[in-house]
């Protein structure tokens, strides 16, 4: 076989290149990529990529050549059918003990690739190329499936593939260089504070704690069936703490993982009388309180009220902390998240808000006027109490004491603010430099750092000035 554009992968003896045809005497050059190498018997090998990405191409040769060095020999073209890989595939999910739900969405859209190759005359599974996914995907959008439903199927069907070629049921991954554009979520519904608020006085017996813990802590519905009185941390007489290690149907989070969320002052009222151990609700579950939610909503006279659902509480409590600037870790930690990319689908930034913003940022007054700072349920902060606060200053005594002192000396008067910068008190001043006092006089650096006496340069134990035999330390 003769290739254009030949190159040696980089660790294999793999040559990649363009296969060059020869019809009616004329010379055609393809598009895709192919290999050649020695077999294990030393035989030439020719291999078809089926990809027109040099990058992709490499990564193919790495695996041929490490299929040599394993011994393996080349898989032979598989009769198996679309319908037997993804009866295999799920099997394979299903072995892995997913959640009910997981396990039925994988049923679900597995049939619509089913579906569509037995309409579509695709019988063998090595048949299924590029072209045929993208003939899926105008086939799901024929009918009339959300565009997130579609890119969920898609990215399905690769998968499936992808996991045939691993096992060797399939030589070739021929979906390896299709790339298929993410599809952007549907604008989901969010309240607001006030909403929120609304729906908590308007709740009856357990749903006002519900909603509470929904909409100031982001706790999923099934978190919420599932937390009890032991999960509920306390510390001088109050609630600081709740630990979510509950709410899938396996017994465990969304997330397989745990985590802490601080209580909102909000939460606590709603908390009381507290129990030592059991279930924090008896009376809650998600489809009477789903329920419950619409006809309140409709009965607070909310905007298109049969669109909200009981994860909006926690859209609200994600928009809640970026409106409060709390830290993209710390909020990612509290809604029991790994990527940003979720924190940013759950934001929701509200008209009022974002005119406030706009104000700020042209300097002018805010239209309404400012809280006070301070930890009330009217600030809608979310500052935990006890060890956990979070302070606009250092909760070190001795930093506050640090940072009132460097604050009062004058750089550059009149042209920067008042800050005085601190040498490291190991260093040697500079030549320039006033002396610093030799007593403590509480305006001093030292005075700030408790010391009595002015700290000289400490020499380098390997000679003077930190030099040593061999150049410097």
């Amino acid at each position: 076989m003769k290739l254009e554009d030949r190159e040696c992968v980089d660790g294999t003896r793999v040559v990649i290149g363009h296969r060059v045809y020869y019809r009616d005497g004329k010379k055609t050059v393809s598009d895709l990529y192919a290999a050649e190498y020695r077999d294990m018997d030393g035989r030439q090998a020719t291999e078809s990529l089926d990809t027109t990405n040099k990058g992709t191409a490499r990564k193919l040769a790495i695996e041929i050549q490490n299929r040599l060095d394993r011994g393996a020999a080349r898989p032979v073209e598989s009769q198996m059918k679309v319908e037997e890989l993804t009866d295999r595939y799920f099997e394979s999910v299903k072995a892995k003990g997913v959640a009910p739900k997981t396990e039925w969405k994988y049923r679900t859209d597995l049939d619509k690739l089913k579906k569509f190759c037995g309409e579509a005359g695709i019988i063998l599974a090595r048949t299924f190329t590029g072209d045929d996914l993208y003939r899926f995907r105008k086939w799901l959008a024929d009918k009339e499936y959300a565009p997130k439903t579609i890119d969920a199927v898609l990215v399905l069907t690769k998968q499936t593939f992808k996991w045939a070629w691993r096992q060797e049921h399939l030589r070739d991954y021929r979906l390896a260089s299709v790339t298929l554009p993410k599809a952007k979520a549907k604008p989901q519904p969010c309240f607001t504070s006030e909403q929120v608020d609304l729906l908590i006085v308007k709740g009856v017996g357990e749903e006002k704690a519900a909603f509470a813990l929904m909409g100031y802590a982001g706790l999923r519905i099934g978190e919420v069936e599932q937390l009890r009185w032991e999960d509920l941390r306390e510390q001088d007489g109050g609630l600081t703490m709740i630990h979510v290690r509950r709410g899938g149907s396996t017994g465990s989070t969304k997330d397989k993982g745990e985590r802490f969320v601080p209580v909102h002052p909000k939460i606590a009222p709603h908390l009381e009388p507290r129990k030592k151990a059991g279930p924090v609700f008896t009376a809650i579950a998600e489809r009477t309180l789903l329920a419950r939610l619409k006809d309140l909503c409709a009965t607070c006279e909310f905007d298109e009220p049969d669109q909200y659902k009981l994860h909006s509480f926690r859209h609200h409590f994600a928009s809640l902390c970026a409106n409060h600037h709390v830290a993209y870790r710390k909020a990612l930690a509290w809604l029991g998240h790994s990527s940003s990319d979720m924190l940013d689908l759950y934001y929701h930034l509200h008209d009022e808000d974002s005119q406030e913003a706009m104000r700020a940022l042209a300097g002018l007054p805010a239209a309404v006027a400012p809280q006070p700072q301070q930890d009330s349920p009217a600030e809608g902060n979310l500052r935990a109490t006890g060890e956990s606060r979070i302070e606009k200053t250092p909760q070190d005594p001795e930093l506050q004491e640090l940072v009132a002192c460097i604050s009062e000396g004058t750089e550059r008067g009149g042209f920067e603010p008042p800050v005085r910068l601190l040498a490291h008190w190991f260093s040697k001043p500079a030549r320039s430099a006033a002396p610093a006092p030799l007593q403590g006089d509480g305006t001093s650096p030292a005075a700030c750092y408790g010391f009595t006496q002015y700290q000289p340069a400490v020499r380098c134990q390997f000679g003077q000035r930190g030099r040593r035999s061999g150049g410097r330390t």
